[in-house]
């Protein structure tokens, strides 16, 4: 029998630490944001090449995202007339680049669990299933170190320039941007965490379930604790007009990055014995639903965090024009 995701997940989950405890503050250069970029682009070219096989082996379907996908984004946001590396790059650029990236990786990540549902019987289903687990562990932890360094120039931009206000003058409203009403990121932050802990709850479930797989490993569950903090917080300004900073979005987001990571092990650990057996099946089904939601939930909240980044970025821009002006 194949190692389980969940054994690999092990391992990913403690590359995932709390982004809000580790940044340093400090300005990333642009090469370094390249570097960043080319790696996850190189992980997912890895990906990329496990398509033919795993189309005639786990049925895969046709991608709507690929590695060319990427491409463009780090052309379009990291460089210059597409070629070019420029002297900075903004953080809400290099947000852009990692949310393409996270397409890629829960696209790949349904690949692999269709070689779930095979690989007991094929052993070109149990080949693939080994090489995409390998691919999927690189690309979801080089998507965590990019995102750190994204993290990290976030924090630099805000403590370098003084803070935005929180007036809502026509001037910051360029290019569809604009500061986040509290009252928004609150309930999608809400839905967020409601949805992380459904996650929690369902790979919880797989591990007691004897209808699927019980590797001899023990998880860390997910700590939320930051994220409930920021929820009470905007839940006290009630009505407020004051902006949340996108570091403080940003740096809560990643205990529910963990949390998708660990549902998918549990989508494979179940997922084995689906064909065989109706309780590993609908556990299976079960956490594949919890899977999607908190997929949803964590992509409408990073939308609300690179709104909020733009925002902070264009209004350092205005100050720095006045400043320029004076």
């Amino acid at each position: 029998m194949p190692p389980t995701l969940r054994a690999t997940v092990a391992l990913i989950a403690l590359s995932i630490v709390s982004l809000s405890g580790t940044a340093q503050v400090r300005k990333i250069s642009p090469e370094e944001a390249m570097d960043g970029a080319l790696d996850m682009k190189r992980a997912s070219e890895k990906a990329d090449k496990l398509t033919e096989d795993g189309s005639r082996y786990c049925k895969w379907g046709i991608a709507s995202l690929d590695t060319s996908d990427l491409n463009v984004a780090i052309s379009r946001f990291l460089l210059n007339h597409g070629s070019n590396v420029p002297g900075n790059v903004p953080a809400s650029k290099m947000w852009r680049v990692s949310i393409v990236a996270a397409d890629i990786i829960n696209q790949f990540a349904m690949k692999v669990s269709e070689c779930d549902l095979r690989l007991r019987h094929s052993d070109q289903a149990r080949d693939v299933f080994l090489s995409a687990s390998s691919a999927l562990q690189k690309l979801i932890m080089v998507r965590g170190k990019f995102d750190e360094l994204a993290y990290q120039q976030t924090i630099w931009q805000e403590q370098s320039t003084p803070a935005p206000g929180n007036d809502e003058s026509p001037e910051r409203q360029v290019l569809g941007t604009g500061k986040v009403a509290t009252g928004e990121i609150l309930n999608v932050a809400r839905e967020m965490k409601g949805s992380a802990e459904a996650a929690v709850m369902a790979s919880a479930a797989s591990r007691k379930n004897p209808a699927c797989i019980h590797p001899d490993i023990q998880d860390k569950a997910p700590d939320f604790t930051d994220l409930t903090k920021l929820i009470d917080y905007m839940a006290r300004l009630s009505g407020s007009n004051r902006a949340i900073p996108a570091a403080n979005m940003w740096g809560v987001a990643s205990a529910c990055d963990a949390a998708q990571v660990d549902i998918l092990s549990a989508i494979e650990a179940c997922s084995t014995y689906a064909g065989d057996k109706e309780e590993a099946r609908n556990a299976a089904t079960e956490s594949l639903r919890a899977y999607h939601r908190l997929t949803e939930a964590i992509a409408a909240f990073d939308e609300l965090a690179l709104r909020q980044t733009e925002w902070e970025e264009m209004s350092e821009a205005q100050n720095e024009s006045v400043i320029l002006e004076q």
